[in-house]
């Protein structure tokens, strides 16, 4: 299998994570007999999802706090949250993401999604679901901040891990999973608050993950 082609041509070095993390499987016929080059995940020096949580306030999107659907643009997954939360997304060649931000800045969700038309093979969305984490969930941008508690297989095959900021004063949860027969979609749905979030948030935060589906 080729090398996943790099998000950003600025990014020289790849990307070490001494945590594994154990992914989907593939079919035999795709193992290498050496370790494979994981995908470098999107940089906060480029286009990045949002920061993370504050307690500073947002302008809202001028909804209630009426439950609403939010469907990804490839109907890949749909999940309900309140609609004063605040909307926004991004995208590059390879990824796009979607985020959405509590009233008062204290909690986030996001959900995002890569594809650079190289299939991953076992154990490499583990790694990239990690350098995700360390790379824009943590509070100083690289490995060392971000502390994972708890790593589970959830019922419908995806994986969760849950996780702490030790300099940012936040923590979250991340659910990562493939789509597709072919392996090429990586999909990760993050959510993070503040520690002294409201608990109100914390309640939206698991109404919404208990309404993820499929459309």
């Amino acid at each position: 299998m080729k090398q996943h082609k790099m998000l950003f041509a600025f990014i020289a070095l790849m990307l070490v994570v001494s945590l594994a993390c154990n992914g989907g499987s593939a079919p035999a016929t795709l193992a290498p007999t050496t370790a494979p080059s994981v995908p470098n995940p999107p940089s906060n020096n480029g286009n990045p999802p949002a920061n993370p949580p504050s307690n500073d306030n947002n302008t809202n999107n001028g909804g209630n706090s009426d439950l609403v659907t939010f469907t990804d643009q490839n109907n890949l997954m749909a999940f309900e949250l309140p609609g004063d939360w605040t909307y926004e997304n991004g995208s590059s060649d390879n990824y796009y993401y979607d985020t959405f931000t509590s009233p008062d800045g204290s909690a986030k969700m996001e959900n995002l999604v890569y594809n650079d038309g190289d299939p991953f093979i076992a154990g490499q969305n583990g790694k990239f679901a990690l350098g995700l984490l360390h790379n824009i969930y943590s509070s100083t941008g690289k490995e060392g901040d971000i502390r994972v508690t708890d790593d589970s297989i959830q019922e419908d095959g995806s994986e969760r891990l849950t996780w702490e900021s030790k300099g940012g004063g936040y923590s979250g949860v991340s659910f990562f999973e493939l789509r597709g027969d072919d392996n090429k979609t990586f999909m990760m749905l993050t959510a993070w608050w503040l520690d002294d979030a409201d608990q109100a948030n914390i309640d939206a935060i698991n109404a919404a993950i208990s309404s993820y589906r499929i459309p």
